[in-house]
């Protein structure tokens, strides 16, 4: 059975899944998660050579065999657009592409490395123009995550972003839903996309996560930084503990969230005036938030819920504890079915 790794570099942890698959048939075979590093104040060599040590472990602690790894790039380090261009063809793209870069990446171009994929062409979008996904990842931070893998003694297969990993292993879950949006809430940034008929259409992060409701608790009612955690991870925005005042202390936050997703939701209702947001999917660590799902839907008032990337793949019993950590784990399992 051929098998590849997905690997995961978050902020707070990293993330290890192998995803076999035969004849269709998709089969978890590894999946670890350690906390990633505390960065290194001295260089970032040390950083690199921390987490390249941790992927041993959760190489050789998982039993994973492959070699092979698929890694995301983190979202607000990388620069994503979806522009709209005169329908071309490859040749005229390839050379338009550069000029078009130019205009919404904020770096030198020989500083990253671009590349692009035609989402949908002037037919199919009706206005004459074709859409196009435009990604720009600086080379210093490629370079820093190949090295991290093949210190790790892997073989880095491809990059990309973690919004693409994300829908790649939501698709499963949506059905024959037409239009949903994904709320991917991580510890350092919240990134959002919106998908129109399995095409990405809509991509925005935000620097906003579970870090900033622990610190909005340790101002707020005088926690230390492990208490405000444990009450956070406890509790959520249960508005029936302490008075309601965890909820109100985390509420400043919550509403820059909140206020980035009814845009992004207005943004799909002006360009399809006469459809609907099916529902919205919430994934990443802070998405297990006590009353999470709740308080997002009765926000932007459309359907909520929990990511869950296990869709359409084959589990051990040895794997039941991973049921509930879907949404940590979606980025990986994203990366690990990309073929």
């Amino acid at each position: 059975m051929q098998s590849l790794l997905g690997i995961d570099i978050g902020s707070r942890s990293i993330k290890l899944i192998e995803i076999g698959e035969e004849k269709g048939v998709r089969t978890l075979m590894a999946a670890g998660s350690m906390p990633t590093p505390p960065k290194s104040t001295t260089s970032v060599n040390s950083d690199i050579d921390a987490s390249s040590y941790i992927i041993k472990q959760l190489v050789r602690d998982t039993g994973a065999k492959s070699d092979q790894v698929n890694i995301a790039l983190p979202e607000a380090q990388v620069f994503t657009r979806i522009i709209e261009v005169p329908q071309l063809s490859t040749k005229e793209l390839n050379s338009a592409i550069q000029w078009e870069a130019e205009q919404y990446i904020p770096l030198p171009l020989d500083q990253v490395n671009l590349d692009f994929t035609v989402l949908q062409d002037a037919k199919t979008t009706g206005t004459g123009k074709m859409q196009v996904l435009l990604v720009a990842a600086p080379k210093a931070l490629i370079e820093r995550y190949m090295t991290i893998i093949e210190l790790s003694d892997l073989t880095p297969v491809a990059a990309e972003t973690e919004i693409i990993a994300s829908a790649r292993a939501i698709w499963a879950s949506v059905g024959n839903l037409k239009n949903y949006m994904i709320v991917s809430m991580g510890a350092q940034t919240t990134d959002m996309s919106i998908l129109h008929n399995g095409i990405l259409i809509f991509t925005r992060s935000i620097s906003a996560g579970g870090e900033a409701l622990t610190r909005a608790l340790t101002q707020s009612l005088d926690f230390n930084a492990s208490q405000a955690e444990e009450y956070k991870k406890t509790y959520g925005l249960n508005k029936d503990v302490l008075e309601g005042k965890l909820v109100i202390s985390m509420e400043p936050i919550m509403a820059s969230m909140i206020s980035e997703m009814k845009r992004a939701i207005a943004f799909f209702g002006e360009r399809y005036a006469n459809e609907r947001m099916d529902v919205v999917i919430v994934s990443g660590g802070s998405s297990k938030l006590p009353g999470i799902v709740s308080y997002v839907a009765q926000a932007v008032n459309i359907e909520t819920q929990i990511a869950n990337p296990w869709i359409g793949i084959t589990k051990e019993a040895r794997f039941a504890v991973l049921d509930s950590e879907g949404p940590t784990f979606a980025v990986a399992v994203g990366l690990s079915l990309r073929r």
